[in-house]
């Protein structure tokens, strides 16, 4: 709901924009830290010294443990998913000029998509996040 109305209006930048200030401060929430940024999603998600698990609540249809290693494949990839989308899609909206990254095809309308569709899996990874810490 961060990004809505802007992705109903078009501006699919400012939507992207949005969404990741939202998926922030979720994980800072979560996490209860106030880092910021990619420092901030390298520190909270991952296989070691984590503060938060997103794939600790599932288990197979027979009730047994997914194996560990694809256990840490997932929390590494919320890890690295997450701080890529802090350092490759909301610095450059946040610090270069919209027009002049669309212009360029440096970073697209559909490449802002692309990154909607991204963020809604680490969201939904996100909602099921348990804290490793308490």
């Amino acid at each position: 709901d961060a990004s809505y109305e802007d992705y109903k209006s078009e501006d699919f930048y400012r939507a992207v924009e949005e969404a990741l200030k939202r998926f922030q401060t979720i994980v800072q929430t979560k996490a209860g830290i106030n880092e910021d940024g990619q420092k901030l999603m390298l520190r909270v998600f991952g296989k070691d010294n984590a503060i938060l698990s997103v794939s600790s609540l599932y288990k197979k249809s027979n009730g047994s443990e997914f194996s560990q290693s694809t256990k840490e494949n997932i929390e590494e990839g919320q890890k690295f998913m997450s701080a890529g989308m802090m350092s490759g899609v909301r610095n450059p909206i946040a610090h270069e000029e919209i027009r002049e990254l669309k212009r360029s095809g440096l970073f697209t309308e559909n490449d802002c998509l692309d990154m909607l569709s991204l963020l809604s899996h680490l969201f939904r990874r996100l909602d099921d996040a348990v804290n490793k810490k308490i």
